[in-house]
C-alpha cells in the first residue's frame, strides 16, 4: 500500500535539494509527526528537516495574534459587555456565559470567512425587529424584550470585543484569520526567499483561500491536495471542495493539479456490522483487532463517537503491544467530573428548595454512592449502610450533624468538606482542591492520579481567572465555568506515535493511511453529523453571505470517511442499530459503497447484522422443589403461626411466599417522599383504633360520634407524624392524602353517626383484636397455629360482625363465593379468605356456635364507602359455610406442608 504521505514526500525531495527555507504546513500538529518521520526515512543521513507545522500556527504567524484560551476569551468578553450594555439589563456572569460562548463562536466563523461584520449583525437586527412588529406589545414578555435587545447590541458586542483583543493581541482564531488576511502582503515581502508546502487540505475557509492563492501566485508556495478519480467522476460530495479549487483557481489555470489518485478502485475488503448498542459495537471491534493482532501496527481504531474512548480502553486485548491514542478523553466523561457535577448539585438543591441548613436526600446518597467516595469509606458496605439508616428514619431533608453522626469515618476530612457550607468562591474552590488532595491519598492507580491531577489545574485555573476578573462570586458560577471547561477541553494521552495500534477520532485521521480501519458509529447523527445548528445566525442567512452550514459540513464528513478508506485494504464499518444515542440508522456513506459496488469489481462488501439469539421458547415457571431442610422450617413457621396475609401470597404465588417464609426476603425499606398507600392505610386505622379504643365494652351513643368528628384533623396530624418520619404535610401530593386521609374517616364517622340516629345498638367489642387458634390435620404429625389481626370486632343489635379495614377499592362480588375451590386458584377471593380466616379463628377462640349467636364478617372499604359494610356472601356468616372453609383451610396447608409438592411459580400472575 502506498501511503499518501510517502507519495508526497517524494515529489517533494525530487524538487527540492534544499530544505532550510521549506515550511511544511498541515492540516492537523498530529499529521506532522508522521510527515516528520517519512522524511527521516527517506532523506539521507546529514539532512536539514524543513519546518513541520499546523495551520493554526501558520496563521498566527501571519496575524502576529497569540491564540486565547476560550475561558480567557469568555471573562474578556464579560469584560466588555459590562461596559457596553445599560445598567439595568446586565446578566450575572454565569447567565452571560451560558450564550456568550455561542457568540463568539460565530463571531470566529463570520471572520473565518471575512463576511461583512456590519452587514450581517444590521442583517439580524433588522430580522429581529421585522418580527416584533407582527407581535402585540401585550405579547411581549420580559423574555422576549432582552431578546429584541440582544441583538440590537451584538454589533456594538463584536466591534468593541475586537479591538479590544488586537489590543492586547491575543483572540479567537476567526481573528487571526482575518487579520493575517489583512497582513499577507507585507508577510509576502518579508518571506520572499522561503517557500510553503501544504498537505492535505480540503475544506478551506475564505482566508485560508485567500492566503494559499496568493502564496501560490507569488510562487511562495506548492500545494498537494488528496483526492481519488472515482470521486470526481461519479460527482461524490467528498470531491466538491477540491473540485472547486481546480476549476476556479486562477494558479491551475496554468498549473497542473497533480493531487489526483486512482487508490479507491483497487482490491478491498469492506466488512458493514450492524450491532446493537455501543458496548457491543467496542467489543466486536476488540474481536476484530484481536484477529488481526499481526496487523496491527498497521491499523487504526476510529471512533465516529468520541464519546465512546473510555469504554475502548476498557475492552482492548491485553496481548496488542502498542497503543498510541491521538485522541484527548473529554472532560465530562471522566469519573470525577461526574463527581463535582454531584457535589455542585448537592449544594445548589440545598439552596433551590430552600431548606439552607439541609440536604435532599436523593443528593445525599448519588454522593455517598459514587465510587471515589464509597471507595474511602473505612468499612465495606458502609455506603449502603448510611442509605438503610436515612431510609429506616425517613430523613427527606438532612442535616449536616445527622449526617456526621450516621456516616461512619471517611478517609480525613472528607466527610467534612462534602457538606460544610459551599457559600462563597474561596471556600468552594478551597473545598474542591481540599476533596481532590484528599482523594489522592492512598491512591496508587496512576490513571485515577492523572486525573485528579487535571482537575485540580481546573479549579486553580479558575481561581487565578477570578482573582484577575472577579466576576464569579457564588457555587452558581463556578458550576457555570466548570461546564464550559469540560464540554470543550480533553485529557491528552502519551504514547509511542508510530507504533502499534493508532486510536484516533476522524479529524486526527486527516493525511494518514493505514492498512486496516475499523470505524465505529457510523450512523446518522455521527457521520455526518446531522443538522445541529449552535448559532444565533439562522440557515437562510448563513446560506446567502456565504458562512458553512450543515450542507457543507456534511461534505467535510463526506471527504474525511472517503479518503480514510481510500486507500486502506481491510475495512470494517460498524453501526449501531439501536436508537440510544443515534438514529439507528446507518450511515448515508454505506448507503453510497454499497451503490457503488457493481462499478468497483476489485471491492468485496459484505453487510451483516450482529444480535443475540432469541430463545423463542416460552419461559419456564420457575419450580422450587421441597426438601428436609425446607420442610423443617415451615414446620417453625407452622409454630410460628400462618396469617391470613402468608396465606393468600401463597395462594398469590407460591414463589413469593417462599422467598418471604423460606428465604426471608423481604422488600426494601425506601424514603417515603410521598406518602405511600400502606401508610396511609396504617394513619386511617390507627385514627380510627385511638377514637373507639375508649369506648371498648361499651354500647356507643351520637354524642360519642360527635366528639370523635371534633377532633378528626388533630389526630390525623399526630398519627401522620409517628408513622411518616419527618415528612412535609403541608404542600403537594402529601397535602392532598392528608386531606383525603381526613374525609376517609369523616365519612366513615357520618356513616356510623346516621347509624346511630337509626336508632340500632353499637357496641364495641375488640378493635386490632388479635385472633389465633391451632389446627390439627390428618398426615401432619404437628399442631399448626393460625394467627391474625381483625381491625374491629363489634355488636350491632346482637349480631357479631368482624370488620376488616381497606383504603383500597373493593367490591361485593369480592366476597361473594359460588365456588369454594376458587379460594384456593383465585387470588381476587383474597379479601373473602382473609375474613372467613378471622371468623373461623374467632369461634375458636369463643368456642360458640354461630348458628345460636349470628356472625357477620366482612369488609369497610374507604374507596367504596357508600356500600357500607359488606358482608361475606352478603349474609349472616353460618356454620355450614365454616365447615366448608375449613376443608378448604386443610386443603391449602396440606399443599404448602407436604414435600412432594413443590413451590410452583403461578403462570397468570395479574402483575
Amino acid at each position: 500500500m502506498q501511503k499518501y504521505i510517502h507519495t508526497v514526500i517524494q515529489k517533494i525531495i525530487s524538487a527540492n535539494t534544499d530544505f532550510n527555507n521549506i515550511t511544511i504546513i498541515l492540516p492537523s500538529k498530529r499529521a506532522g509527526v508522521f510527515v516528520k518521520n517519512e522524511f527521516k526515512k527517506t532523506l539521507e543521513p546529514l539532512h536539514f528537516l524543513p519546518k513541520i507545522i499546523s495551520i493554526e500556527n501558520f496563521i498566527s504567524t501571519i496575524s502576529k495574534i497569540d491564540t486565547a484560551d476560550k475561558l480567557v476569551l469568555l471573562f474578556e468578553f464579560y469584560k466588555i459587555y459590562l461596559e457596553n450594555t445599560e445598567k439595568e439589563k446586565i446578566e450575572s456572569f454565569e447567565d452571560f456565559s451560558n450564550w456568550a460562548s455561542i457568540l463568539i463562536t460565530d463571531f470566529n466563523e463570520i471572520d473565518s470567512y471575512l463576511i461583512d461584520p456590519k452587514y450581517i449583525f444590521t442583517y439580524l437586527k433588522d430580522i429581529n425587529r421585522i418580527e416584533s412588529w407582527f407581535k402585540k406589545e401585550e405579547s411581549k414578555t420580559e423574555l422576549t424584550k432582552k431578546y429584541m435587545h440582544f441583538f440590537e447590541k451584538i454589533e456594538v458586542y463584536y466591534t468593541v470585543f475586537y479591538q479590544h483583543l488586537l489590543q492586547l493581541k491575543i483572540g479567537y482564531q476567526g481573528l487571526q484569520y482575518r487579520e493575517a488576511n489583512q497582513n499577507i502582503g507585507l508577510f509576502m515581502d518579508n518571506n520572499k526567499d522561503q517557500k510553503y508546502i501544504f498537505i492535505g487540505f480540503n475544506a478551506l475557509n475564505k482566508v485560508e483561500e485567500n492566503i494559499i492563492q496568493e502564496l501560490l501566485q507569488n510562487n511562495l508556495a506548492d500545494i498537494y491536495f488528496d483526492v481519488d478519480q472515482f470521486f470526481i467522476e461519479k460527482n461524490i460530495s467528498a470531491a466538491a471542495f477540491i473540485k472547486n479549487y481546480k476549476n476556479n483557481w486562477n494558479y491551475f489555470t496554468h498549473q497542473d493539479f497533480h493531487s489526483i489518485s486512482n487508490d479507491f478502485s483497487k482490491e478491498k475488503n469492506i466488512e458493514v456490522i450492524g450491532v446493537p448498542k455501543n458496548i457491543s459495537q467496542i467489543k466486536y471491534a476488540t474481536e476484530i483487532i484481536q484477529k488481526n493482532i499481526a496487523k496491527q501496527d498497521n491499523m487504526a481504531l476510529v471512533l465516529a463517537n468520541e464519546d465512546l474512548l473510555t469504554t475502548v480502553v476498557n475492552s482492548l486485548p491485553h496481548n496488542i503491544q502498542h497503543i498510541n491514542i491521538t485522541m484527548g478523553l473529554p472532560l465530562k466523561n471522566i469519573l470525577y467530573a461526574d463527581l463535582f457535577r454531584l457535589l455542585f448539585k448537592l449544594h445548589q438543591n440545598k439552596k433551590k428548595l430552600g431548606n439552607n441548613q439541609k440536604f435532599y436526600h436523593k443528593d445525599v446518597f448519588y454522593v455517598l454512592n459514587h465510587p471515589a467516595i464509597s471507595n474511602k469509606f473505612t468499612c465495606e458496605d458502609a455506603s449502603k449502610s448510611i442509605v438503610n439508616i436515612i431510609k429506616k428514619k425517613n430523613y427527606i431533608f438532612l442535616e449536616k450533624s445527622i449526617l456526621i453522626d450516621i456516616c461512619p469515618v471517611v478517609s480525613g476530612k472528607l466527610l467534612e468538606l462534602i457538606f460544610s457550607d459551599w457559600n462563597d468562591f474561596d471556600t468552594i474552590i478551597e473545598n474542591s482542591i481540599t476533596i481532590i488532595q484528599e482523594l489522592k491519598k492512598d491512591n496508587e492507580n496512576h490513571f485515577d492520579l492523572e486525573y485528579l491531577n487535571r482537575f485540580e489545574q481546573i479549579f486553580i485555573q479558575i481561581e487565578e481567572l477570578n482573582s484577575q476578573y472577579g466576576y464569579v462570586e457564588n457555587l452558581d458560577g463556578i458550576s457555570s465555568i466548570f461546564t464550559q471547561i469540560l464540554l470543550s477541553e480533553t485529557l491528552s494521552f502519551k504514547g509511542e506515535a508510530l507504533k502499534g495500534l493508532q486510536i484516533m477520532g476522524m479529524l486526527e485521521t486527516r493525511v494518514l493511511d493505514f492498512e486496516t480501519i475499523i470505524l465505529t458509529s457510523v450512523n446518522e447523527g455521527f457521520l455526518p453529523s446531522g443538522k445541529t445548528n449552535n448559532s444565533f445566525i439562522p440557515f437562510d442567512i448563513k446560506n446567502e453571505v456565504g458562512l458553512p452550514t450543515y450542507q457543507e459540513k456534511d461534505a467535510i464528513f463526506s471527504y474525511h470517511f472517503y479518503r480514510l478508506i481510500t486507500r486502506a485494504k481491510n475495512i470494517y464499518l460498524l453501526y449501531n442499530t439501536e436508537t440510544d444515542d443515534a438514529s439507528g440508522e446507518q450511515s448515508r456513506f454505506i448507503t453510497q459503497l454499497a451503490f457503488f459496488q457493481n462499478k468497483l469489481p476489485n471491492h468485496h462488501f459484505t453487510q451483516t447484522i450482529v444480535s443475540p439469539k432469541i430463545n423463542n421458547e416460552k419461559a419456564k415457571r420457575q419450580l422450587i422443589l421441597k426438601n428436609d431442610a425446607i420442610l423443617k422450617k415451615l414446620q417453625i413457621e407452622s409454630q410460628k403461626g400462618f396469617s391470613p396475609t402468608s396465606l393468600t401470597n401463597y395462594i398469590y404465588n407460591p414463589i413469593a411466599f417462599y422467598k418471604q417464609k423460606i428465604l426471608k426476603i423481604y422488600q426494601l425499606d425506601e424514603i417515603e417522599e410521598t406518602i405511600a398507600t400502606n401508610t396511609m392505610g396504617t394513619v386511617v386505622h390507627r385514627v380510627l383504633e385511638k377514637f373507639y379504643l375508649p369506648f371498648k365494652g361499651k354500647f356507643l351513643t351520637t354524642a360519642n360520634i360527635v366528639e370523635m368528628q371534633k377532633n378528626i384533623s388533630q389526630e390525623t396530624k399526630r398519627i401522620f407524624g409517628q408513622e411518616y418520619k419527618n415528612g412535609d404535610l403541608t404542600k403537594g401530593k402529601n397535602l392532598l392524602i392528608f386531606e383525603v386521609s381526613k374525609q376517609y374517616v369523616a365519612r366513615f364517622l357520618r356513616q356510623e353517626l346516621q347509624l346511630l340516629k337509626e336508632n340500632n345498638q353499637l357496641k364495641i367489642i375488640g378493635l386490632e383484636v388479635d385472633l389465633s387458634c391451632v389446627i390439627h390435620i390428618d398426615g401432619i404429625d404437628f399442631p399448626i397455629k393460625l394467627k391474625g389481626q381483625a381491625d374491629r370486632i363489634d355488636e350491632l343489635n346482637g349480631t357479631i360482625r368482624i370488620i376488616d379495614y381497606k383504603t383500597g377499592k373493593v367490591e361485593q362480588k369480592q366476597l361473594n363465593i359460588n365456588d369454594w375451590d376458587k379460594l384456593l386458584t383465585n387470588h381476587k377471593y383474597s379479601k373473602a379468605f382473609q375474613v372467613l380466616l378471622y371468623a373461623y379463628m374467632y369461634v375458636s377462640m369463643q368456642n360458640i356456635s354461630i348458628d345460636k349467636s349470628p356472625l357477620e364478617t366482612g369488609i369497610v372499604s374507604f374507596k367504596n364507602l357508600k356500600e357500607g359494610f359488606m358482608k361475606v356472601n352478603n349474609s349472616v356468616t353460618t356454620m355450614v359455610e365454616l365447615n366448608r372453609f375449613e376443608i378448604t383451610l386443610k386443603n391449602l396447608l396440606q399443599e404448602i406442608l407436604n414435600i412432594e409438592i413443590p413451590f410452583v411459580e403461578n403462570e397468570n400472575l395479574p402483575y
